[in-house]
């Protein structure tokens, strides 16, 4: 029982890193155009990159929102951070700057795929009881 709640905290608390992460960085995005102008995006990706990641921000912390729904967010957040961290490394910026991106990646990937393993696992055994009953 002790280990069933040990994991529910944990699981909020990368769902609640994720979506604290890609909605700051939302902000960031809307509030530093011209940082986002010298990585080489034009301004309406700006947008729709401030859109789409308040979106899924919000969406994961709901419980109601579908699997598959959370999988596409899933998806399409590690898309941006990889895209990113290319963006960043073709731009030459600093190394600190590009360390400083590839640990973010690193912890959101681990927080992600430790999240959907939980989504899953809950999924299983929801769909497990529906078939009982």
């Amino acid at each position: 029982m002790e280990t069933l709640k040990k994991n529910k905290r944990l699981y909020w608390l990368a769902k609640g890193w994720i979506s604290f992460f890609m909605l700051f960085s939302a902000y960031y995005s809307f509030s530093h155009a011209e940082a986002l102008k010298l990585l080489g995006f034009p301004d309406y990706f700006r947008i729709e990159l401030v859109i789409a990641k308040t979106l899924g921000g919000i969406l994961l912390l709901v419980p109601q929102t579908p699997l598959r729904v959370k999988e596409w967010i899933y998806a399409g957040f590690g898309i941006e951070m990889i895209s990113a961290l290319i963006a960043h490394i073709c731009s030459n910026d600093p190394l600190s700057r590009i360390i400083f991106v590839a640990v973010d990646f690193i912890i959101i990937a681990v927080c992600i795929w430790y999240v959907s393993r939980q989504d899953q696992i809950a999924h299983k055994e929801a769909s497990s009881l529906i078939i009982k009953n």
